[in-house]
């Protein structure tokens, strides 16, 4: 047998929902298969099944995963504090720093959500309802609240902050044609840094040195 495919169960999840995450960001969920999710993690079929049943049950693993790693580090609840103590202006900013950079370390999950948000699906529904909605509405309350203090443009918070995925997120999606196109690498810290301050500049948001003074 392969040593390659003898990996301790324990070893194998990680395993798998590394490569897994991999797998449903180049092929999306219907073209992806729990054998080429094996293969990319080098391990047998069997412990993929073993541990996750389904290819669904996987998918779901995998956005769960990432999802609450992304809340622990981006703390809902503290955003909300943040517009309330230090002004909405620096909430925003930390909030779109914190979430580009997120996105610039785990590049291929917003190309998996590329994937399952252009078919409805009850899987799409399951990813809205339960991680993408939470986000989302502490996002517009707090570009709601910026609005309300005059430091941010205004206009549709849910516009507003669709628009700003989209500049966060859109170099990330498509890296490479990006970096062909541009010079630039969209994943290293000087960029991310450049994109936070366009979307804060869209948002019509004070500079960062205006902020701190």
């Amino acid at each position: 047998m392969n040593s390659s495919k003898m990996v301790q169960p324990s070893q194998g999840r990680t395993r798998i929902l590394a490569a897994a995450l991999h797998v449903f960001a180049m092929s999306g969920f219907e073209g992806s298969s729990l054998r080429q999710i094996a293969e990319q993690a080098g391990v047998l079929h069997q412990l993929v099944v073993y541990h996750f049943k389904t290819k669904d049950a996987l998918w779901r693993e995998v956005v769960a995963s990432i999802f609450e790693e992304s809340m622990q580090e981006q703390n809902l609840a503290y955003w909300a504090g943040r517009a309330a103590a230090a002004g909405p202006a620096p909430a925003l900013r930390e909030m779109f720093h914190a979430f580009a950079t997120f996105t610039a370390r785990h590049p291929e999950f917003h190309r998996l959500l590329s994937f399952e948000g252009q078919v409805e699906s009850e899987r799409l529904n399951w990813l809205l309802e339960t991680y993408v909605r939470p986000y989302y509405e502490i996002s517009t309350a707090v570009i709601r609240a910026a609005q309300q203090a005059g430091v941010a443009r205004p206009g549709d918070p849910g516009r507003l902050h669709y628009a700003v995925v989209g500049i966060i997120t859109t170099s990330i999606v498509f890296e490479k044609e990006y970096s062909r196109m541009t010079g630039l690498d969209p994943l290293c810290s000087a960029e991310v840094e450049q994109v936070v301050n366009l979307a804060c500049a869209l948002m019509g948001l004070p500079s960062a040195t205006r902020i701190a003074d």
